[in-house]
């Protein structure tokens, strides 16, 4: 693991990464480091959308993201202002939001698939003046934000009487001459994004300028890339940092993933780059037609936002042979906390990047040393504007230290190797003993016949939280809640960790937009099917 060395201080069990390097100066915007690059490569192909077959150069796309800026401040909006964005991947969702950045006016992306409330909720936190919406979703949104009432304009689709972004793309006497706001320092909010939501509704979290440009990748500009995830998520941010900042080619699409029209993406523009989530390697690897030969382009493939069982792995490892595989820990609050450059240890969270400290801390605030499990609490030596206009809930993620209390438990080996074991507040308690679900599920999803698994606890007032899993089983293959109840038992000694409340059957497991299991919504379906 030479990429990511990690070292420990035995005076104050801290574990560090290597010191950070920077590319940019973190007080230039990241609007001006965007327009200064696209500027200075017109040419080069910075995205391809298999929607509308639009391939975008960088010269369009920056002159674009110029008049879409003048724009936003010709109507009085500045660094003070919130733009809101609920949308899909598209061709003119990029350029906005590189208007947004060079215009200093914070974006706030809500996902496309949220319902009418939690939009209400999102937005009602951030009150923009303008969103920007897919034409789709114009109504939901209309009706979401009737309390302040925003100006509306469609990013894609068009609607009677509502202005579509095409209508700010018309040439101005003025645009070869525009330069980009000045921000005041690098710990400027420039975006909100939504937390996870998986275990409420979601915080507006504010992304600083010097997070987005904190830009170090494993790509070039000959990198043509694939994320499914828009600018509502960190890998989405991420995904547009590479084709407005590196100079990737970004492949995207505006339909739901499915293996075959991966497959279709992949072969079509020979993608060599791809991230996805655990959920849609577990599908992947059901597919027929996802073989070597149809894969033989992708030389990385980087996956996060959960854990994949070893089955899983060594599946998609072996029809994706010529890929380098990679996996994060990342927060939305924090930014990547740890990479595992090619899985060199395939149970372990990898080590940690650099600039990143962690302390493993137990229930009465006392830092732990190697293979004690406790709290990860993270520094990342920058600064952290907290979740917007929520103090409370800014001052339990992140003390006075500045180190974030995340939530998660896990622990460190003697080779400086961390271990993500759950989330603290999904520790679940059978006859006074505790278990972790997680530990359960890998054990599941060892069976070829388990293509996903969540478990959760059915609490009795006697006994405590007695385990179940809700499963998904792979496309063609049977098992017994009996055979799955015995495997366990045979794998797991402890009394609370056997699956008491039993094993229920679904075709899908419920999660959030972005693959992430939502276990509250998994234990209500498994009770209903008790």
């Amino acid at each position: 693991m030479a990429a990511f060395p990690t070292t420990y201080n035995k005076d104050n069990n801290t574990w560090s990464g290597m010191q950070r390097s920077l590319m940019y100066n973190q007080d230039m915007s990241v609007g001006r480091i965007i327009f200064n690059i696209m500027r200075n490569w017109p040419k080069n192909v910075c995205q391809i959308n298999d929607e509308d077959g639009i391939t975008l150069t960088n010269g369009q796309a920056i002159t674009w993201a110029i008049r879409i800026a003048q724009h936003l401040k010709n109507k009085g909006l500045n660094s003070q202002d919130v733009i809101g964005i609920l949308g899909t991947n598209s061709t003119y969702l990029m350029p906005l939001g590189v208007a947004c950045l060079m215009n200093t006016t914070k974006f706030h992306a809500v996902n496309s698939i949220a319902d009418k409330d939690t939009i209400q909720y999102a937005f009602g936190i951030t009150k923009p003046k303008l969103i920007f919406c897919d034409g789709l979703h114009y109504e939901k949104v209309f009706s979401a934000t009737q309390e302040w009432n925003p100006e509306i304009i469609t990013i894609t689709g068009t609607i009677k009487d509502v202005p579509n972004i095409e209508s700010l793309l018309e040439p101005t006497t003025s645009e070869k001459f525009y330069q980009p706001e000045s921000i005041e320092n690098g710990d400027q909010t420039v975006a909100i994004l939504c937390s996870s939501g998986t275990t409420g509704l979601p915080k507006a979290v504010c992304i600083s300028n010097s997070n987005l440009s904190m830009i170090d990748t494993f790509t070039t500009s000959e990198s043509i890339i694939y994320l499914p995830s828009s600018l509502d998520w960190m890998t989405g941010v991420w995904g547009f940092l590479l084709s407005t900042v590196a100079g990737c080619t970004r492949i995207i699409s505006n339909k739901s993933f499915s293996p075959e029209h991966f497959l279709k993406l992949v072969q079509n523009y020979q993608i060599n780059y791809v991230v996805l989530p655990p959920s849609h390697l577990a599908t992947l690897i059901t597919c027929p037609d996802a073989t070597p030969d149809a894969l033989a382009s992708i030389k990385m493939l980087s996956y996060g936002g959960g854990s994949v069982s070893l089955t899983t792995l060594k599946r998609t490892q072996k029809i994706c042979k010529n890929a380098v595989f990679n996996s994060a820990y990342a927060m939305t609050e924090v930014g990547v906390i740890t990479g595992n450059v090619g899985i060199i240890n395939s149970t372990a969270a990898g080590r940690l990047m650099p600039g990143i400290q962690i302390r493993i801390v137990d229930e009465d605030g006392k830092r732990l040393k190697h293979n004690q499990v406790g709290e990860i609490f993270v520094h990342t030596g920058q600064t952290w504007n907290g979740y917007y206009g929520n103090p409370v809930e800014t001052e339990r993620m992140q003390d006075s230290e500045g180190w974030f209390h995340t939530g998660d438990l896990g622990y460190f080996d003697d080779k400086n190797f961390i271990y993500i074991v759950d989330r603290k507040k999904e520790v679940l308690k059978y006859q006074g003993l505790h278990y972790w679900p997680t530990e359960i599920e890998n054990v599941i999803l060892n069976l070829p016949e388990v293509q996903d698994v969540c478990v959760v606890g059915i609490y009795d007032e006697i006994q405590g939280d007695a385990a179940g899993a809700l499963v998904v089983k792979r496309k063609g293959c049977e098992i017994s809640e009996k055979a799955i109840i015995d495997h366990v038992a045979k794998r797991l000694n402890g009394v609370q960790k056997q699956l008491y409340a039993g094993v229920c059957f679904t075709d899908k497991l419920p999660s959030n937009h972005n693959g992430k299991i939502l276990r509250k919504a998994a234990r209500d379906e498994f009770v209903v099917c008790m």
